[in-house]
């Protein structure tokens, strides 16, 4: 007992020695609350000022700990501009038809009297230190003041109302914040400016837009931004060309296949290509390609090698080793209805639609073990020969399987796999999912109510979400389940393990 006492003594006064350490108590910090978001209301930061202040703003801007508040009203913005703790707050969203202004009562009843009342925004009343700041492209909207410089973010959202001219967007973009990252903008912007100067610190900008849209920007030397053309004419085609820094291109008339397209591109959408496809037309840097209404048999080597995701949705051509590259992740054949020879499809893919394919089966070696999401909307047939999906890595979407009939052989497809999303519209006979690894399962049943029965969910399930599926008989849930989600009207709770937290869809 005393070498336990003398034990606790000396690792308290180790972790207090650590405590006291300012940079040390700092880093553990910020490391715990590392990519947290506040939701925060004006009386939050009232309340919790003490805690909030810990954080610099460049401890901040490192962990990416944000403090957003959004102003929904004229009262919000009263309380923002006043607030003095408001230095604190990081990202500030604003919804349509909010003043972003100070005026008198008498002033503001005036100005929602007006027919077409003008929205405004004071760009002086944004605090020094905010980061990010979001608004809706409005019919009517004027500004004055400037942004302040420390916005790295920028999002200007699309509202409902297309290609209007809008006189603060014109403002803020003729002198945009000289720290800005980020710059969003709505598709097909009027600008009424005669040039925009990006920022060399800009990282990622978004717009898409015809050459008009697009040719008043200046951008640093050697940028290249996601940014997207509206092809329409020659015109458009040759300044794509000549300004590299567009790296993407939907063409909206018809194309000529013989045609050789930019060699910078990276994404290509093209609706309407009149001819074949043939080898050198499309750019080697290309990663994402979708020909609308595209018929005509692939060759080898028409695909250039770094192509990452392609989408054909009317070609039913049987496809051979070579068609497709190794490069592949993502495949859209939405007409397509051929049997699939084995190592066709490419060893890295992890995203296959095919909603016409309806063959008796898949041969061994037809599907790659990398997917992760499967539609398949008309198959009623079998994967026994497939083996099983490697258990799929994922960051924010969950794997999914889509078919028309689940077949017995999904047990075995799906033996290794954690967590999967099935959605289907009947249920074959003899589906028995309980050997399988399976621990968060959501299943989505498009058909006439469905019955569970003994044995057809995994044992050791964690996490059940269910749509279109009834529970009516004892022990159909493990006992290892903790949470379910159900659209059961009169779910009957004594069926359900106690261990088992329900919740129902509204």
């Amino acid at each position: 007992m005393h070498n336990k006492h003398n034990c606790s003594n000396n690792n308290n006064r180790y972790f207090y020695s650590l405590w006291r350490n300012r940079y040390i108590r700092d880093c553990i910090r910020n490391n715990v609350c590392s990519d947290t978001f506040i939701d925060a209301t004006i009386e939050y930061l009232n309340n919790n000022h003490r805690f909030l202040s810990l954080f610099s703003y460049n401890e901040k801007v490192e962990y990416n700990i944000i403090i957003h508040v959004k102003i929904k009203n004229r009262d919000d913005v009263i309380e923002y501009v006043n607030n003095k703790h408001r230095d604190l707050i990081d990202r500030i969203s604003i919804v349509n038809g909010v003043d972003v202004t100070i005026d008198n009562d008498q002033q503001q009843q005036q100005q929602q009297q007006q027919p077409s009342r003008v929205i405004r925004y004071d760009c002086d009343l944004f605090h020094q230190g905010l980061q990010s700041l979001s608004f809706p492209n409005q019919k009517h909207m004027v500004g004055s003041g400037k942004l302040p410089d420390s916005i790295r973010k920028l999002t200007i959202s699309e509202a409902v109302d297309k290609n209007i001219n809008n006189p603060l967007v014109d403002m803020i973009l003729a002198e945009l914040p000289s720290q800005l990252e980020r710059l969003s903008l709505p598709r097909g912007l009027n600008i009424n400016v005669p040039t925009c100067k990006l920022p060399n610190t800009l990282k990622d900008f978004r717009f898409r837009g015809t050459y008009e849209n697009l040719k008043p920007f200046v951008v640093p030397p050697n940028k290249v931004f996601d940014c997207t053309i509206d092809v329409k004419s020659d015109q458009d085609l040759q300044w794509l060309t000549q300004h590299t820094w567009v790296n993407q291109a939907i063409f909206k008339t018809e194309f000529d296949a013989t045609r050789v397209l930019p060699s910078h591109l990276t994404s290509i959408k093209i609706d309407f290509l009149d001819g074949r496809l043939e080898k050198g037309i499309l750019p080697s840097s290309l990663t994402s390609l979708y020909i609308f209404d595209y018929d005509e048999p692939l060759e080898v080597g028409v695909l250039p090698p770094g192509l990452l995701e392609l989408d054909l949705p009317d070609y039913d051509h049987p496809l051979e080793q070579g068609h497709l590259p190794d490069s592949l992740t993502e495949l859209d054949l939405g007409s397509y209805n051929q049997p699939l020879e084995p190592f066709v499809l490419p060893n890295n893919l992890t995203r296959l639609t095919m909603y016409s394919f309806n063959q008796e089966c898949f041969q061994a070696n037809t599907l790659p073990h990398s997917l992760s999401y499967l539609q398949l909307w008309s198959f009623k047939g079998s994967f026994e020969h497939v083996g099983s999906l490697d258990n799929p890595l994922y960051n924010c979407y969950m794997p999914q399987l889509i078919v028309d009939t689940l077949h017995e052989s999904v047990a075995t497809l799906l033996q290794n796999v954690t967590t999967i999303k099935i959605t289907t519209n009947q249920i074959g006979n003899n589906v028995y999912l309980k050997d399988t690894a399976i621990q968060d399962l959501v299943i989505v049943y498009r058909s006439d109510r469905y019955n569970l029965y003994p044995g057809f969910l995994p044992s050791t399930l964690q996490k059940l979400d269910i749509i279109g599926l009834d529970i009516k008989m004892d022990n159909l849930i493990p006992q290892s389940c903790i949470y379910l989600k159900t659209d059961i009207v009169d779910l009957n709770s004594k069926l359900i393990p106690l261990s088992v937290q329900i919740t129902k869809y509204e």
